[in-house]
């Protein structure tokens, strides 16, 4: 039996600040004691001036880029990530063969393999693979895959699904009780205007953001939405970027027609603006886009109100090289920035030290949310007996500096580089072993595939 302690921290969960000791046997919470009443331990970690967290998910990733769940796990584990659920499909340019089962099989096999923390897995569904779903998304849910994302852009990467897909799709996913995100703009708006953009010359970075409108985004979020409220289906709408789409979704939710419905946001829309296109070219070149400083403020509003219900990093970094040239020819730069490595450090920053969120607000979009919806809860998202002991420990007033590349990643650049952040996750433990001191991984832990369960 191995048995640890930490000792004299503040313990935050969704709802409180409290100090409290926690009490691990054989990686698993077993308790929590008021201070000084745990029983004796092999290993006391004293956690005195710190906040004691569960271990952060990233419910949104994509390691199918330049890193892959390999050196991606590493940089989120070090930064406090102790869970992550990438987005996977059969989609070739992912490094995906065979059908849509296979290559979920694949990439858990893989994870299994490679990664340093514990994974789940979103099924991406494809216009490239609707002749299979009617049989592969039972197969997948028998596998622990309970959500699924699909896309109203992206015609010519074959990806766009019509109405008439998503409504099947809707109605398989519905049967299951499985939730279904969306990448909501629409398509044909994108396409009209990013190929009038080229016909009048407009290719520089700083002209990309026009073709994809906000109300691109609010339109294919009620699009959605309607669809959803006639089928049943549960939603998740990731990466929420502006005020209009915010409107649409309050909308609906003021309609009472769905039957479920959650909303996130990522780190980079609540701290950057479209100008930022300006500096990095096209390495802030995602979908969708980076929008207006009103934009920003809408979602920390919305936030604070308690409307968006995830944050995640939609981490999907591409080598510099791969956005050559930087300032021009925006069109042919591929869509995606790295972000598991900031994701706490920017929130923390950028939330708490501003005041416009607290430490359990911190747990409740970064831990428990993701892990109740996602059917990963009590196992990940809280410190609390039975639980895994993925903990992390917080000292509010350390400073760091986010440097231009993260040492365990390939990406090789940062959007946040040269930030001052203040609160450091100082030390990691996954399943009550610690793992990281001060940004460095100090032990390899095993990490496993943990299959979801419908629990909402």
């Amino acid at each position: 039996m191995r048995t640890v302690l930490i000792a004299n921290g503040i313990l935050v969960s969704p709802t409180s600040l409290e100090p409290a000791d926690v009490f691990i046997v054989d990686g698993k919470v077993q308790s929590l004691c008021p201070r000084g009443s745990a029983p004796a331990a092999d290993t006391v970690i004293d956690a005195t001036g710190r906040y004691v967290l569960p271990g952060l998910i990233d419910a949104h990733n994509h390691p199918v880029y330049a890193d892959r769940i390999g050196t991606l796990s590493q940089a989120a584990l070090a930064s406090g990530v102790t869970t992550i659920i990438p987005y996977i499909g059969s989609v070739k340019a992912w490094g995906q063969k065979g059908g849509l089962v296979q290559a979920i099989r694949n990439f858990i096999e893989e994870g299994e393999a490679s990664s340093y923390v514990d994974f789940s897995v979103h099924c991406t569904i494809t216009h490239n693979v609707m002749d299979e779903i009617d049989e592969a998304i039972p197969a997948l849910f028998k596998l622990g895959i309970i959500s699924f994302k699909a896309f109203t852009s992206y015609r010519k990467r074959e990806m766009m699904l019509s109405d008439e897909e998503i409504l099947h799709l809707m109605r398989i996913v519905a049967g299951l009780r499985g939730l279904l995100a969306f990448h909501a703009e629409n398509g044909a708006l994108l396409d009209y205007l990013e190929e009038k953009a080229q016909a009048e010359g407009k290719t520089h970075p700083r002209d990309y953001p026009a073709t994809h409108p906000p109300l691109s985004e609010a339109e294919a979020v009620f699009r959605v939405l309607a669809l959803a409220a006639s089928t049943g289906c549960k939603l998740y709408l990731p990466h929420l970027t502006c005020s209009a789409s915010l409107d649409v979704v309050n909308l609906f939710r003021s309609w009472n027609v769905l039957p479920t419905l959650y909303t996130e946001t990522c780190p980079h829309y609540l701290t950057l603006t479209d100008e930022a296109l300006e500096r990095f070219g096209n390495l802030a070149k995602m979908s969708p886009p980076l929008r207006k400083d009103r934009d920003r403020q809408a979602l920390w509003t919305a936030l604070a109100r308690r409307q968006i219900d995830v944050i995640a990093s939609d981490a999907a970094g591409h080598a510099t090289a791969a956005n050559e040239p930087l300032f021009e020819d925006t069109f042919r730069a591929p869509h995606g920035t790295p972000g598991v490595e900031t994701l706490f450090g920017v929130v923390w920053d950028e939330g708490v030290n501003t005041c416009r969120i607290g430490p359990t607000d911190v747990v409740r979009l970064l831990c428990e949310n993701p892990a109740k919806i996602f059917g990963l809860y009590p196992q990940k998202g809280t410190i609390a007996p039975g639980s895994d002991a993925d903990i992390v420990l917080v000292d509010p007033g350390q400073t760091w500096m986010i440097p231009a590349q993260n040492p365990y990643l390939h990406v090789d650049y940062s959007l946040f580089a040269g930030r001052q952040c203040m609160g450091s996750p100082t030390t990691i433990l996954r399943n009550g072993t610690v793992v990281c001191q001060n940004g460095i991984l100090t032990e390899r832990p095993e990490s496993h595939f943990i299959p979801g369960k419908i629990t909402l």
